[in-house]
């Protein structure tokens, strides 16, 4: 009797586990997983370098809030470089955003990963229709499902957060450069007074029109963005051939008796982009901002 007890006790607690939210996870968990083990026994791979099965996350946040921003991921079908499909994969694919503050497109809304190319590059296009301010967000789902020769959806979910409003930024490199490229993109049309004069205060914002009709002397006195960054000489050396480096004040780190920028301040133009060249310490570095890392190696502020 008290055997039985126990077996049924037993019985009760795993029927309440399986019933609870952590059971419940769990239980989904491992049905995913046995379920892609199966297709993958059946050399069906359906992946994604930025979609997942089940589901994942990023964190953008560094958006302008007014201009456009691209979202890139590929689906490929493979698991390595040896493992891929032994039969063409078609799929869907569809977005979720909030229809009210921006639109999405989708280069493409279907295709066909066929054998021999592996992999399909698309691109995820998101525009603000509304105003957005510092530190506002948006959040756009993008999901991909394979029809034949099985049934698999990948998808991951964009949390995209305006950094400075009007400005923005991003890192783009690869595993084996020895370099990686910081861009900036400026789309206000407008100037602000970082210094003072006559009639007008800091942070006051002029037009493009009344800025042109400054004197040299005070337009040296404004400015659309001041951009800083901040970084580590001992992880990225900034090019100094680059033409910030013309007007802009620096700050300097010592390492084995070498002076190393590792703070610069310079001037952005409206409605302008420039590309600041960065050499890695180590090439093996994969630094890709945003997505591929969630904190940027550079900081970066802008007034």
């Amino acid at each position: 009797m008290k055997k039985k007890k126990i077996i049924l006790f037993s019985l009760l607690v795993l029927v309440l586990f399986f019933v609870s939210p952590i059971g419940v996870t769990l239980t989904r968990y491992v049905t995913q997983n046995i379920k892609n083990y199966i297709m993958e026994a059946n050399n069906f791979f359906f992946n994604s370098d930025k979609l997942a099965y089940g589901g994942t996350s990023y964190g953008i946040n560094n958006w302008s809030g007014v201009s456009e921003i691209e979202i890139q991921f590929q689906l490929n079908n493979h698991k390595n470089n040896i493992l891929t499909s032994d039969a063409d994969i078609t799929y869907t694919v569809s977005t979720t955003c909030d229809t009210t503050s921006v639109t999405c497109n989708l280069s493409a809304n279907s295709g066909t990963i066929q054998r021999a190319e592996k992999t399909d590059n698309l691109t995820l296009r998101v525009n603000p229709i509304r105003a957005f301010n510092d530190n506002e967000s948006t959040t756009v789902t993008i999901s991909a499902t394979s029809s034949s020769p099985y049934v698999k959806t990948l998808s991951a979910t964009f949390t995209i957060t305006v950094g400075t409003r009007g400005i923005n930024y991003e890192i783009t490199d690869t595993v084996g450069s020895p370099y990686m490229i910081f861009k900036i993109t400026n789309a206000q049309d407008t100037y602000k007074v970082i210094t003072p004069f006559g009639s007008y205060t800091q942070g006051y914002v002029l037009t493009n029109a009344e800025y042109q009709a400054l004197s040299a002397t005070d337009k040296e006195k404004c400015a659309s963005a001041l951009v800083t960054l901040t970084f580590d000489p001992q992880d990225v050396i900034l090019d100094t051939t680059s033409d910030i480096m013309k007007s802009a004040t620096y700050t300097t780190t010592r390492y084995n008796n070498i002076d190393y920028i590792s703070t610069i301040t310079f001037k952005v133009d409206v409605m302008t982009s420039m590309d600041i060249r960065f050499y890695k310490m180590d090439p093996s570095e994969n630094y890709t901002y945003p997505i591929t890392t969630n904190t940027p190696i550079v900081g970066f502020s802008a007034i």
